[in-house]
């Protein structure tokens, strides 16, 4: 009987209807059939999550209306299906010695895509993938350094390793791996000049293969990490940066609503684009705004202060509608998680306290946020705060200052903020309360010029610094175990 079904599927599957539990089912899976007809499928994973995207998208448009409900959901569920999968069934925890550079490969991209973090895990991946970097291709390097960036995984040392490999082959790169090379080092705050400015040349070079959506995420990730910055004069940076500006408008028409959100950015903005390519990205983002979310709308709204005070020819350029919008973004109340303060802004807190200086800790003000914020005046009527710089206000294993960090700096001077910063070395070296004290009586004594930047000083040797910071570590663990032993009550009669 089932060679005679083999040719006929409507006939096995009315045969097969008759066998105790068998049937078809969804993309080709089995199921069980019990009485009365009922059948239920057995499905993948991913099928699963597919349809209960697709019932979950029409249950809302049915109950809100899709004119209110619009796209945002949907952006959603989409990004969270249409995931590049290989077809490669791997094992996580595998012999690493018995991989090749495609297993490998697949399980860096499987462990980070289901947020494995295990150290020695990504450890024994480190090895390695160095053992291998020789075989790895330019595509494969690119899926590699989507998982490192995604898992951010930081070992010093495969990076300074695994780079130079990259450089060589970079002329290989296309769209997703030019992509997740960027996105790794911003998410990873890696600074390399050298690599940044190939990047960019090789971006302008394959600008007609290269998608909407990834060349947003490059020039984002080039002007985070230094790319152009105000205080650099090198011509070749000024020279790419012309470059990508002039391709910019052409490249952004490609992009839907949902990609072209993640345009409005402010350091790219501040730092990368010219007037027209501002003024079009503020005119656009008007239109498109029903998209946005509230991240989006709290950069949209900080894009708007940048092009005020960093580039005042743009707001005129706008239509009238634009800069309503703009206007009523300011008034409207934009949903945040706040931020809580660190352990060592608590700390200066405790002995801003002890000196009797009235403050408040960690708020907003307009779109951005201050650390800590004083109640007195300057005598000029000037308000005064205090930003608590640490090791992640500055590039990976540097004490440079991030381009973020510079122009938050530029736009609170700018606005009338008197703005100290208490690097997090400087208070290191400070030994006990009373050098503590002393040091913010200093800081906070005298008048900072108005529209003070923010420089750097002269880089310490990696050595060094990477001393200090295991000593700030260990420092920040005796402080915080401190804290849990302080707020401890006792219910003990």
């Amino acid at each position: 009987m089932a060679a005679r079904l083999l040719g006929r599927p409507w006939a096995a599957a009315e045969g097969l209807g008759r066998l105790p539990g068998g049937c078809w089912g969804p993309g080709s899976g089995g199921g069980v059939r019990y009485n009365r007809g009922v059948f239920k499928a057995r499905m993948r994973p991913l099928e699963r999550a597919v349809l209960r995207a697709w019932r979950d998208e029409q249950r809302n448009v049915r109950k809100y209306g899709i004119a209110r409900f619009n796209k945002r959901w949907r952006s959603w569920a989409q990004n969270r299906v249409r995931q590049f999968r290989f077809p490669l069934p791997v094992t996580l925890t595998a012999d690493t010695s018995l991989m090749d550079a495609t297993y490998v490969m697949r399980c860096v991209q499987k462990a980070a895509s289901l947020r494995k973090h295990d150290v020695k895990l990504w450890f024994g991946y480190s090895k390695r993938l160095l053992e291998l970097r020789d075989e790895l291709t330019a595509e494969q390097l690119g899926y590699v350094l989507w998982g490192y960036g995604k898992s951010s995984f930081v070992d010093a040392n495969f990076y300074q390793e695994m780079l130079p490999v990259v450089k060589l082959k970079l002329q290989g790169f296309q769209s997703h791996a030019l992509m997740s090379l960027m996105w790794c080092l911003k998410r990873l705050k890696w600074y390399d000049a050298e690599l940044n400015r190939r990047a960019a040349q090789h971006s302008l070079e394959i600008i007609e293969h290269l998608r909407p959506s990834d060349f947003i995420k490059v020039a984002n990730a080039l002007a985070q990490l230094g790319l152009q910055d105000e205080l650099d004069s090198d011509s070749l940076d000024r020279g790419l940066k012309e470059a990508l500006c002039r391709v910019a408008v052409e490249k952004l028409e490609e992009t839907f609503a949902q990609q072209f959100r993640d345009a409005m950015h402010p350091v790219t903005i501040g730092y990368l684009w010219n007037d027209e390519v501002t003024a079009y990205i503020l005119e656009r983002f008007r239109r498109i705004f029903i998209t946005a979310r509230p991240m989006h709308l709290q950069k949209a709204y900080e894009s708007a202060v940048v092009s005020r005070i960093q580039k005042p020819e743009v707001w005129p350029r706008l239509s009238q509608d634009s800069k309503s919008f703009y206007v009523r973004l300011s008034q409207r109340h934009i949903s945040d998680r706040g931020r809580r303060p660190s352990s060592v802004q608590r700390d200066v807190s405790r002995h801003l306290a002890d000196l009797g200086e009235a403050h408040r800790n960690s708020f907003r003000w307009g779109p951005l946020y201050i650390d800590i914020g004083l109640e007195q005046l300057e005598v000029d009527e000037r308000r005064r705060c205090l930003m608590v710089d640490s090791p992640s206000s500055f590039f990976f294993s540097s004490d440079q200052y991030l381009p973020y960090k510079r122009l938050q700096h530029s736009l609170l001077t700018s606005l009338g903020w008197d703005v100290r910063r208490v690097r997090w070395d400087e208070w290191l070296e400070l030994p006990d309360a009373q050098r503590k004290r002393e040091f913010l009586q200093q800081l906070l004594s005298g008048s900072r010029p108005i529209a003070e930047e923010l420089k750097d000083r002269p880089a310490v040797p990696v050595s060094e610094l990477q001393d200090k910071l295991r000593r700030f570590k260990s420092w920040k663990l005796e402080l915080e175990a401190a804290e849990r032993q302080t707020e401890k009550i006792d219910f003990e009669i």
